[in-house]
């Protein structure tokens, strides 16, 4: 019984301890669109692209969805009809 107290007292004194030392919680932010620093920009620019398929890219490319054949509008733009001014 005796044992079974002093091993809770000890148990208590070291999460008293514990907490006591704690301090808050400070967020920075590190990408520069959230407020961080603008010169790491850069760097988190090279680890997105080495994260990518193939160990990155040399230069920018967006692959688009192949959408199952189904067809799609034609990208030729069509006239609009003139727009009457006079009420």
């Amino acid at each position: 019984m005796l044992r079974t107290i002093v091993l809770a007292a000890g148990i208590a004194a070291i999460a008293a301890i514990g907490t006591s030392t704690a301090s808050e919680l400070v967020y920075k932010p590190v990408n520069p669109t959230f407020g961080g620093d603008p010169l790491n920009g850069n760097w988190l620019l090279s680890q997105a692209t080495a994260q990518t398929a193939g160990g990155g890219s040399p230069g920018f490319s967006i692959d688009f969805p192949d959408f199952g054949g189904i067809p799609q509008p034609d990208p030729d733009p069509t006239d609009l009809p003139p727009v009457n001014t006079n009420p």
